[in-house]
């Protein structure tokens, strides 16, 4: 498939490909609450092209202290992208309603930290997932665990074959 991607500046990018463009198809809020800060994650799945712009906003304020926008990541099945973007809190700020906006060029999305159709029993309390979406989170944690793991080992190696050379040099 032809693609071309250019960057022109500190932020214009022009993507000219054969694929049409598509809304994101998903896109969620999970909360953790852990000690005295509660962190809001709003993830925005299979979109393309990769080019989106996501906020986060309370009573209409753009948010930008608390907040983090990770790079967008292109899926291992396709050509389409997704991304995260998480906000943290403190935990006394918990019935307050924080919004995360996302636009993308076929489409523009607000969603709400707080939904009043979900309940959750004590036991869940702090790790409650607003949207329901399984163990994705878990997934991705455990995935990056993985790889950080990997790259340690694949160091400590080279550095052991490194003092080796010089011993016995």
């Amino acid at each position: 498939m032809g693609y071309y991607n250019k960057v022109f500046g500190s932020g214009t990018k022009l993507v000219v490909s054969e694929k049409a463009s598509s809304p994101p198809a998903n896109s969620e809020i999970l909360r953790k609450k852990h000690e005295n800060q509660i962190t809001y994650v709003c993830l925005i799945e299979r979109f393309y092209p990769d080019i989106i712009r996501v906020t986060w906003t309370d009573d209409g304020k753009e948010i930008t202290d608390q907040a983090v926008k990770g790079d967008a990541w292109q899926s291992t099945t396709g050509d389409d992208y997704s991304i995260a973007s998480w906000l943290t809190v403190p935990a006394e700020n918990e019935d307050k309603k924080y919004y995360c906006k996302y636009e993308h060029e076929e489409a523009k999305a607000s969603l709400s930290t707080q939904v009043d159709s979900v309940t959750t029993t004590p036991q869940e309390e702090d790790c409650k997932i607003v949207f329901n979406r399984g163990n994705l989170m878990y997934q991705l944690m455990h995935r990056t665990a993985y790889l950080v793991y990997i790259i340690l080992l694949l160091k400590s190696s080279m550095y052991y074959l490194i003092v080796l050379f010089f011993i016995y040099r």
